[in-house]
């Protein structure tokens, strides 16, 4: 199962591990997740207040299903979480969840550094840190 979608509206990574865990079954041997978060100091501005999170795609939505389907593609993963934050995110707060699901760990924490490298690396969400 794949799940994957930005949002403007804080979201609880506790909550949403919890339910991932609901929904998985026996075939599940691992989960790996990664929780990104606001840090401090920032690479433009050190002292920052917050920062601005905005689509750098068309559609974000349908670029991070496809990013979660090629990671459960390529390391055969059970299930894939994967939610961005748009929009103001003060010091601190969640900008990143990924949860991966599958047989074996090193496919899972293989597959966790993907989803969370090809975020960043295709920029499908631009950060701008605000004074």
């Amino acid at each position: 199962m794949i799940t994957a979608y930005a949002t403007r509206e804080p979201f609880d990574p506790p909550q949403l591990y919890g339910d991932f865990l609901l929904r998985e079954d026996d075939r599940s041997g691992t989960v790996v997740l990664h929780h990104g978060r606001v840090k401090r100091p920032g690479e433009q501005v050190p002292a920052f207040r917050w920062v601005e999170l905005e689509p750098r795609v068309a559609d974000v939505d349908t670029r991070l299903t496809d990013l979660a389907q090629a990671a459960q593609e390529r390391y055969r993963l059970q299930s894939v979480l994967l939610i961005h934050r748009l929009g103001r995110v003060e010091a601190g707060g969640t900008v990143l969840l990924a949860i991966v699901s599958g047989s074996t760990r090193d496919r899972c924490f293989d597959a966790c550094r993907f989803l969370v490298d090809e975020v960043k690396k295709e920029e499908v969400v631009g950060l701008t840190e605000r004074p």
